[in-house]
């Protein structure tokens, strides 16, 4: 039988954060097989919205110096100019706390798909990675062909949809088979989250056959 973990590397300065984007944690990991060959790649990000207001930094201003994707991400989810989840958002994902872990991506090689993996790592990244946050959010689509430059992959590793129908049946398939986790679409946007109040599938509910 074969066995899989998740392998999670972070870094941080002990000096007094410097930057605005240093209040946002990046997660960068591999999933292992038992015989030790990677099969996957995972990152996420946490915004830690709580220690930036505790050192008067304004969660606008972490979220705009870090990137234009994350800046996007702010203005989705969190009132203009303060450091909380907009009503309408904090109602429906019951989000009480500020912290946000955003899911950007599973990427696992052709080889092993299909076994319900990437599904299983995204949970054990909430798992271990979203204590204390309110929401988790993810874009929640397959990865651009010609991303394996940035990503650091082989080609195969990345799927390629010949038409603009064959991508949007991978992203509806794949947004399927998110909501088993009890991901939801936040409004018309591109992006999901998942309430870290609710209870979910856990690991072994995950892994039960499906009707």
């Amino acid at each position: 039988m074969t066995f899989f973990d998740i392998v999670l590397r972070t870094e941080a300065s002990l000096h007094p954060e410097s930057e605005p984007y240093n209040f946002i944690s990046e997660y960068t990991g591999v999933v292992r097989c038992s015989g030790g060959d990677n099969v996957g790649r995972v990152r996420a990000y946490r915004i830690n919205a709580a220690v930036a207001a505790s050192q008067g930094e304004a969660l606008f201003d972490v979220c705009d110096a870090h990137s234009q994707w994350m800046h996007k991400i702010y203005a989705l989810l969190y009132e203009p100019g303060e450091d909380l989840f907009k009503g309408a958002i904090a109602d429906r994902f019951h989000a009480a706390e500020p912290d946000c872990l955003v899911l950007d991506y599973v990427l696992l090689r052709p080889k092993w798909r299909g076994l319900r993996l990437g599904l299983l790592a995204a949970r054990k990244m909430v798992d271990l990675l979203g204590g204390g946050c309110g929401l988790v959010v993810s874009h929640i689509a397959p990865l651009r062909h010609d991303a394996h430059d940035v990503l650091r992959v082989p080609k195969s590793w990345l799927p390629r949809h010949e038409t603009k129908a064959a991508r949007r049946e991978a992203v509806m398939k794949l947004r399927r088979y998110y909501r088993q986790m009890g991901f939801e679409r936040i409004g018309r946007s591109r992006y999901y989250g998942l309430s870290m109040a609710r209870k979910t599938p856990t690991l072994a509910d995950l892994l039960r056959p499906t009707r």
